[in-house]
């Protein structure tokens, strides 16, 4: 297992296009949990084993570009949700030609 960066990019470079991603997951998971034991005095291992997930984790973002690529071609809708006066309005319609054109659409649904 990897203790820290070095060890991580040597063992990604050797074994990393052969593993899988539940394999690499699993390592990855293994190195965080080595991390969470390790007493507060352990501060040079400590270091070593957040340079080696880091390693990991841009290892294994790398390895899917797939999922990067569909998260950049996402387009954002930035426009506003309320009007800005810029846009046009619809006429005002009177309480007798709502009734009508609702009445109208009616007819038109039950007929089709």
């Amino acid at each position: 297992m990897a203790t820290n960066g070095e060890s991580a990019r040597r063992w990604l470079a050797e074994n990393g296009q052969t593993s899988t991603p539940e394999r690499l997951a699993q390592i990855r998971q293994n190195i965080a949990k080595r991390l969470a034991a390790l007493p507060d005095d352990e501060e040079e291992e400590a270091r070593g084993l957040l340079e080696a997930l880091d390693v990991m984790d841009g290892y294994m973002t790398a390895a899917t570009p797939e999922a990067s690529a569909a998260d950049d071609a996402v387009a954002l809708d930035y426009s506003p949700l309320i009007p800005t006066g810029d846009e046009e309005t619809a006429p005002a319609l009177s309480p007798e030609e709502k009734r009508a054109r609702f009445q109208q659409l009616l007819s038109q649904t039950r007929h089709s």
